[in-house]
């Protein structure tokens, strides 16, 4: 942006963009915070569009070499300084395995691929609720860079192909310019919906899904020159119109809203509004905006953007049970970096004569004139680098959990209200856990190499879990997936989602050598009766005809035993079919009906990922959780819905996971969950003896 066309509200918006966004990630408020990344882009495609139309209007062409030194320039030092430390810091906190997960994201966001690394991973199943990447706000820098590697050309091409059958006037070469920018504009917004509603993961990182938010802010600096002409008296109406659609939308938006397709569309027109009541005529009626305070914020919000998610990331890993004063030093100290490095790294270099190809500027003149700057900055950010160090050291540590014995609730008709041996053993280990002030010596599985293989054997390793890549069809999979002696005299039957393979292990060793074990388990596809969608909004439809294979295989089995378990989010997922405890019901009474017994094991209550809430700083009272109330919500229905069928009992299993209310991070020296719902295969066998207490009476 030259002077001639620096905009104090433009900067006003970023300013809002960029202060959405550190609120939403940080406290997760306002809730749907997270679009001021569409008000950057639309900005963004505005800013960069005219900036093309008026060199080809001033030169007759488009200088790719001026275009992308200028976006290389003002870009990638920055975004690379950041990069660098984010690395170096995550190598010091976190576990090896999180480091290099980091070191990996920051070779794709350096390349300006990190939307499809994290699309990639965020359709992984294993990769869902594991640690968050500090890295993560990267992926929004590369959709604008790779629609910038596409659009000019795509310009350029058109207006010279479209120039040798006639003269190109400005207003042809604009409304070639908007033709073309208004089909890619339709185009996305279409495949958008599409895919907002089949793979809403992929869309929500999608270069191809977020084109159009880009393409509306283009199709307004085409259209300029007829904005310029709005009568001075429509614009601020114009203004606190479009200001009042962003504040309304981070409230009417929230995670659950259908994103980027079609939600989307209203900060996106909110934005547009602003910035149309300011074009031809300086906005001072926007004083919220173009106040000094919001143009400064303005000024310094790409380094604010880029700095503000590792400050994030790195306060809550050193200091997680802080609150308030987290939340405030988390605010300072990415403040302070980004206004360190906006005057040291990214305004100077923006700035430079480096790269001009026509030699202009010298560095001698550039020198002087940023010298003080430099200055300022690097010593900013050895102040504030100084400040955080010291300001760690000195605040207070948390206290560890004391937790007392857990108490049964005795209303509550269960496997678990008289405690054997291995589940008192199992107990007191939870309470040593959660009275411990560090981290214990020769964890199994170690945290450095807490991945999706150290999930149940069955499931990584057999592949006994339907959806999932390359393991073959639901029928392939029960033929294969039966663990024990084929002519062992009892038969159980395991179903369910993940949540039922993951107890594999545990059941494995409860059910000793005398029993064969059928695993009929699916993705994302609870035991109950019902329809449900995945986890990310997509269709599940292979859910309803797995409970029609497996009840047919059930009854031909007519098992001793048959184990049902389901995730806690099951009954945010149905898309028709009753409330979950109907289905429930429906399913448990149908699983008694072919098998003598019935055995209901709840989802172990979910927590934080070891891999997240660990740091070389902590200890383990940072990964201490509790039980959520949609967990004790679908125990309380398990069980009530369990009692119904005479031959079914619910097995109340919190206590292996949990005392008093706090849940930790291990027990007996052995690491609980791999991610932030699934035991790992080494607590699963670790708790065999407790669950073989607790199955018995389930009337094996």
């Amino acid at each position: 942006m030259t002077k001639a066309h620096f905009r104090n509200d433009i900067q006003g918006l970023r300013a809002v963009a960029v202060l959405t966004v550190f609120a939403d990630h940080m406290l997760g408020w306002p809730a749907g915070g997270f679009l001021g990344v569409d008000v950057f882009f639309v900005i963004s495609g505005f800013l960069i569009t005219g900036l093309l139309l008026r060199e080809y209007e001033r030169t007759g062409h488009i200088s790719f070499r001026s275009f992308y030194v200028g976006r290389l320039k003002r870009i990638v030092p920055a975004a690379t300084v950041v990069l660098i430390f984010t690395v170096a810091f995550s190598w010091a906190l976190f576990t090896q395995q999180r480091a290099i997960s980091v070191s990996w994201d920051a070779v794709w966001a350096f390349l300006f691929g990190a939307n499809w690394n994290f699309a990639i991973a965020g359709t992984d199943y294993f990769q869902q609720g594991t640690a968050v990447s500090p890295l993560q706000h990267y992926w929004s820098l590369s959709v604008e860079e790779q629609f910038y590697f596409v659009w000019p050309w795509l310009l350029l091409g058109l207006l010279v192909l479209f120039a040798r059958f006639g003269q190109m006037t400005s207003a042809r070469a604009r409304a070639i310019a908007g033709s073309t920018i208004g089909l890619i504009v339709v185009a996305s917004f279409g495949w958008a919906m599409v895919q907002t509603a089949t793979q809403p993961t992929v869309a929500y990182f999608s270069t191809f899904t977020r084109a159009w938010e880009l393409g509306i802010g283009a199709l307004l600096a085409i259209a300029a020159p007829l904005f310029s002409r709005l009568p001075s008296a429509s614009r601020p109406v114009i203004a606190y119109l479009g200001l009042a659609g962003i504040v309304a939308s981070c409230f009417v938006i929230g995670p659950a809203s259908a994103w980027p397709a079609p939600w989307a569309l209203l900060p996106v027109v909110a934005t547009a509004l602003v910035i149309a009541s300011g074009i031809g005529e300086e906005a001072r009626f926007l004083f919220p905006l173009t106040n000094p305070v919001s143009v400064y914020i303005g000024n310094i919000s790409y380094s604010l953007y880029l700095w503000h998610f590792p400050a994030i990331v790195f306060g809550h890993a050193l200091y997680p049970q802080t609150g308030s004063l987290a939340y405030i030093g988390i605010v300072l100290v990415g403040f302070a970096l980004a206004t360190a490095q906006y005057y040291a790294i990214e305004r100077p270099i923006w700035k430079s004569p480096l790269w001009k190809k026509d030699g202009s500027g010298s560095w001698r003149q550039w020198w002087t004139d940023h010298v003080e700057q430099v200055r300022y900055g690097l010593a900013g950010g050895f102040v504030t680098l100084t400040i955080a160090v010291v300001g760690v050291a000195f605040l207070p540590a948390p206290a560890p959990v004391q937790a007392a014995a857990p108490e049964p609730d005795p209303s509550a008709s269960s496997a678990s209200a008289t405690e054997g041996p291995a589940v008192a053993a199992v107990h007191q280990q939870v309470r040593d856990a959660l009275a411990s002030t560090a981290w214990p010596a020769g964890l199994q599985p170690s945290i450095d190499r807490l991945d999706k293989s150290a999930s149940a054997a069955g499931w990584v390793k057999d592949g006994c879990l339907a959806l999932e890549d390359s393991e073959g069809s639901p029928e392939a999979i029960a033929e294969r997936c039966v663990y024990g002696d084929p002519g062992a005299p009892n038969t159980a039957l395991l179903t369910g989602d993940s949540i039922a393979i993951s107890w594999l292990p545990a059941i494995q060793g409860a059910l000793g050598s005398d029993w064969k074990i059928h695993v009929m388990t699916m993705q994302q596809c609870p035991f109950a009766f019902v329809d449900v969608k995945k986890a990310d909004g997509s269709p599940l439809p292979e859910c309803t005809s797995y409970h029609e294979y497996v009840k047919s295989q059930a009854g031909g089995l007519a098992p001793k035993l048959t184990i049902l378990a389901q995730a806690d989010n099951s009954g945010e997922r149905i898309v028709r079919g009753g409330p979950l405890a109907a289905g429930t019901r429906e399913a448990t009474a149908y699983y008694g009906s072919v098998s003598e017994r019935v055995a209901v094991l709840p989802a172990p209550p979910m927590r934080k990922a070891v891999v997240e809430c660990y740091s070389a700083a902590g200890s383990p009272s940072a990964c201490t959780s509790s039980p959520s109330a949609a967990h004790l919500d679908m125990n309380r229905m398990l069980a009530s819905t369990t009692a119904e069928t005479p031959n079914a009992t619910f097995l109340d299993t919190d206590g292996l996971f949990c005392a008093n209310g706090s849940c930790p991070a291990y027990a007996g020296g052995v690491v609980m969950f791999v991610d932030v719902a699934h035991l790992t295969q080494a607590y699963g066998e670790h708790l065999a003896d407790a669950i073989g207490e607790m199955l018995p009476k389930a009337g094996q």
